[in-house]
């Protein structure tokens, strides 16, 4: 347990090396944040009654949410392998004494954290000044976090699965950047999921994007039914037992066929 420690201490280290870099992602994540409120304000009051979907309050604290969340779950894993397979550092990874997945797992979770108490919580002060009542849903704030915390374990067994890719493919920027793309639209990122055409909304019930920023953002956002709550809870935890499976025969297969580059 103390070397996983030891890789979430070296992912906090790791991110806070460079104070002028941590500096211009806050602020360059305050002025998107300021975009995402902008937009959305300046929709509603050029169309009043026609954004359908959620309702000019409900929008903004979705919006809100998502882009302060979105800091959290930012995931590299898929480029950090990539780029381990091209120098050949892989086979130094692969021969230590520790699970390779649960050694990345707790690099990106050290990162995680840092970006929290660095950025989350900072911008959560700032867009409860600029937002005239309450962000969050008080009375579902623990199902909330149960929900985020599961949407932070999907969004990693996704990006651990695309960046294991990298064992047939050894490059994979070009499917991250087409699947990144799709990932941010379909998971309601950048527009909520509740405005989606019908058609848009029935295929994404069968994929697991809506269950990373949707679901969370939607609960600890807007007053729901218990039993709501729980289904999409159960929806969170079906995907997360699929994508660990997925990862487990994708990890099996990938690390035989494994060429490294470089080194």
């Amino acid at each position: 347990m103390r070397k996983y420690i030891d890789y979430m201490i070296i992912g906090i280290k790791e991110h806070m090396v460079y104070s002028s870099s941590v500096w211009a992602a806050f602020l360059s994540k305050i002025i998107y944040l300021y975009m995402q409120f902008a937009m959305w304000n300046a929709l509603f009051s050029s169309n009043p009654g026609k954004v359908t979907g959620l309702s000019h309050e409900n929008t903004i604290r979705y919006v809100i949410a998502a882009t302060i969340l979105s800091t959290f779950m930012e995931c590299n894993v898929t480029v950090w392998i990539n780029n381990e397979i091209q120098t050949g550092n892989i086979a130094n990874q692969l021969i230590r004494p520790m699970d390779f997945r649960a050694m990345i797992f707790s690099k990106h979770l050290g990162t995680s954290l840092i970006k929290a108490l660095l950025y989350c919580f900072p911008l959560f002060i700032l867009a409860g000044f600029s937002f005239h009542g309450p962000i969050l849903c008080r009375s579902q704030i623990g199902f909330g976090l149960i929900s985020i915390a599961a949407a932070y374990l999907i969004q990693f067994f996704y990006s651990l699965i695309i960046g294991l890719m990298a064992f047939w493919l050894i490059v994979t920027w070009p499917l991250n950047m087409l699947l990144a793309a799709i990932y941010k639209l379909l998971s309601g990122s950048w527009i909520p999921a509740q405005m989606f055409p019908d058609l848009l909304t029935k295929i994404n019930a069968f994929l697991p994007f809506r269950a990373i920023y949707a679901i969370p953002v939607t609960i600890i956002t807007t007053p729901m039914e218990r039993s709501r709550i729980y289904t999409d809870l159960a929806i969170q935890l079906i995907w997360i037992i699929l994508l660990f499976g997925i990862t487990i025969l994708t990890w099996n297969i990938g690390k035989k066929k494994l060429i490294v580059q470089g080194g």
